[in-house]
């Protein structure tokens, strides 16, 4: 395939991601309601636009279990309704105790770090431009989806040759649990085209290290980092597997190793330094209370949610002893408390639910009942879920096929497979779905497109040799 050819193609896949994307969000996206990490998403990205800072969105539009003196209770409060507000015993100066319920009123301004900051601080550009809606920061998702399409195909290049990222692009651009992310608000649109970017550095520097590759990885380390905090480690874990896959080498190896970790540190500093003064504990990345209370209770490892989550888990939030509402950091650490003591009294437990998140994670367990939670906390429609299952299936088959092609030819395939092995272990110590996965789906994709490749070829090397033999039996045969 010639470079025009590889570019036509190219852009033709990204049309069609684009087109897939669109048409998908105009049928179901545009009029399902926020739910989840796209709301945060959504609200600290017009608060940032607005000037009010990274603070915690349900504070500042709703407050805590706050009612206003009425009845009602706000849609983004964490309880149902004002009588079920945390209540403490207060001592009052006469020496009398009062039972009091802690609220927060709309407007308040807590900094937060619940998310890293990256996706929301790309949607603030929109709202500053005045594209501030539900649906228009859909769209950017949509655009940044439909990058990956033609990303995805530039790392199938920069792997396979030009044939496989054509393969790779058009797979992308129809792949399901692409595309059910990029109208849904969430961050997984960017990471979408964020892994292949990665990708094609990370082959790069695996094939010819460097120390110019180096800092590239470093930098792209640090910014994965700002956007899901399991990308930071790709690109040090990539030296590491090096300095085990190549010990000869280990000098050179050793100095990018400091390298990716230093620039990939210093791109960081300025949320850690943040994330340092904000609080009254420290924060590095984010906060991990919630998710550690939200996998590890009954909810979580036993029953129909088994290595999934539940979010009642980690409610109500903790409060201070004085009726007053604890600053992130400090609810943080409580939670994280609930979460090992849990673990401490079923370590047993976690021994089978441990691996049951992996499974869970890519579709080998109980992948019907993970496509009926995406219903309700990620707004999926479920026949949508449902084809986009059956894809998975076929690609995550093909992919097999692909890689133990890659390995018999020895061509480059540890820097793919450091993606579903860096998922599988955040799945292990989390909860597994779908969503999450995200950062896996372009390396299926890219052996699925090898597989497919070598298949064409064998099957067009076959009808040759048919032609080829049908001719010389003609030519031989008696007149």
């Amino acid at each position: 395939m010639s470079t025009k050819a590889f570019i036509v193609w190219l852009a033709i896949a990204g049309v069609f991601g684009f087109a897939v994307r669109f048409g998908t969000f105009m049928w179901e996206g545009r009029t399902a309601p926020l739910s989840g990490d796209a709301v945060f998403y959504h609200e600290t990205a017009n608060l940032l636009a607005d000037g009010k800072g990274y603070i915690n969105p349900v504070f500042f539009y709703a407050g805590y279990c706050f009612d206003g003196g009425g009845s009602g209770s706000s849609t983004y409060s964490f309880l149902p309704g004002f009588d079920n507000c945390p209540k403490v015993d207060v001592v009052q100066p006469d020496g009398t105790v009062r039972t009091v319920a802690v609220t927060l009123p709309p407007g308040t301004q807590e900094p937060t770090a619940a998310h890293p900051p990256l996706w929301s601080f790309i949607l603030s550009l929109a709202s500053r431009m005045g594209f501030d809606s539900v649906n228009q920061h859909r769209m950017v998702g949509l655009l940044f989806g439909s990058l990956g399409v033609i990303l995805i195909g530039l790392a199938g290049r920069e792997l396979f040759g030009k044939r496989a990222g054509v393969v790779a692009a058009f797979i992308a651009a129809g792949y399901g649990f692409l595309w059910l992310n990029d109208w849904s608000l969430m961050s997984e649109s960017l990471v979408t085209a964020f892994v292949p970017l990665m990708t094609i550095v990370a082959v790069r520097w695996w094939r010819t290290p460097s120390w110019r590759f180096a800092v590239v990885l470093g930098v792209l380390s640090g910014v994965g980092g700002l956007l899901r905090t399991e990308l930071l480690a790709y690109g040090p874990l990539l030296v590491l597997v090096a300095l085990v896959a190549r010990r000869v080498q280990w000098k050179p190896l050793l100095r990018d190793f400091a390298i990716v970790s230093a620039v990939g540190l210093a791109v960081l500093s300025p949320w850690l330094i943040r994330n340092m003064t904000s609080f009254t504990k420290p924060i590095f990345l984010s906060p991990t209370g919630t998710l550690q209370a939200q996998t590890n209770c009954d909810a979580a490892y036993y029953g129909e949610k088994t290595g999934y989550w539940e979010r009642y888990c980690a409610e109500p939030e903790p409060v201070g002893a004085d009726g007053s509402m604890l600053d992130e950091s400090e609810r943080d650490a409580i939670k994280r408390s609930w979460a090992t003591e849990y673990i401490s009294n079923h370590k047993t437990r976690l021994l089978v639910v441990a691996p049951l998140r992996t499974l869970r994670m890519f579709n080998l367990y109980d992948p019907i009942g993970t496509a009926r939670f995406d219903i309700y906390v990620e707004n999926r429609e479920f026949r949508q879920s449902m084809l986009a299952l059956v894809q998975y299936y076929v690609v995550a088959l093909l992919a097999l096929a692909g890689a133990v092609i890659a390995w018999k030819r020895r061509l480059t395939l540890l820097p793919i497979l450091l993606w579903p092995a860096m998922v599988a272990l955040v799945a292990a110590v989390s909860f597994g779905n779908n969503r999450y996965r995200v950062s896996v789906e372009p390396s299926l994709i890219w052996l699925a497109s090898l597989a497919l490749c070598v298949l064409f070829e064998r099957v067009r090397r076959n009808q040759r040799m048919s032609v080829s033999a049908a001719t010389v039996s003609t030519a031989t045969s008696p007149s």
